[in-house]
């Protein structure tokens, strides 16, 4: 797995994790080990890192984790947003509404991705178009075959990534995923947006 955590649009750096690739990019304009400013974003309200829509039902248990293959990309995203809501519930924090606005911003950089490279693009046009004045966004980025739990969970063990996931500040989400096919047997690009 390649972890990329990032703190806005700019920078970005990889490390190898398992068969996994994760992308971040938080809030705080942190760098990619989330120690710092990264190299000059124009938005310091943009970040990025991976996710899409859907909420687990009150009292439900863990999500479900089964692998990306065969999986329907829009019911994967649900898990990834039921994990989400998990994580944050076990932190403390809030849990993230679903926004539309976020939703469809997910859906065109997961659609961008497929085939290309794992890396963000600004999120200039999401806080634009998706946030009030002052708003921020963020986002991370997975591609894999593996469950829903277990990208959260190596979302998790990233500093940039939990950072988005556990920011109190980030208070809505939208979550896609598409097939990959150049990336192995049953791969998904997933893109997650978050709002504050």
């Amino acid at each position: 797995m390649t972890v990329r955590p990032r703190r806005r649009p700019a920078a970005v750096a990889a490390g190898v994790v398992a068969a996994l690739a994760l992308v971040a990019c938080t809030p705080d304009g942190g760098g990619p080990d989330g120690g710092g400013p990264d190299d000059g974003a124009s938005d310091p309200g943009a970040r990025s890192a991976p996710a899409t829509a859907g909420e687990a039902a009150e009292g439900t248990g863990p999500a479900d984790d089964t692998g990306a293959a065969d999986a329907d990309p829009a019911d994967y995203a649900a898990r990834l947003v039921a994990r989400t809501q998990e994580v944050r519930d076990e932190a403390g924090v809030p849990r993230l509404e679903e926004s539309a606005c976020a939703q469809d911003a997910a859906r065109a950089r997961a659609a961008a991705l497929v085939g290309a490279p794992l890396e963000h693009a600004p999120l200039d046009d999401v806080v634009a178009t998706c946030t009030p004045p002052g708003g921020t966004a963020a986002e991370n980025l997975s591609r894999a075959a593996a469950g829903p739990a277990d990208v959260v969970d190596a979302w998790m063990g990233s500093h940039g990534h939990r950072a988005n996931l556990l920011d109190p500040e980030l208070t809505a989400v939208g979550v896609a995923c598409a097939p990959d096919p150049g990336e192995g047997d049953g791969a998904l690009v997933c893109a997650q947006v978050f709002l504050g």
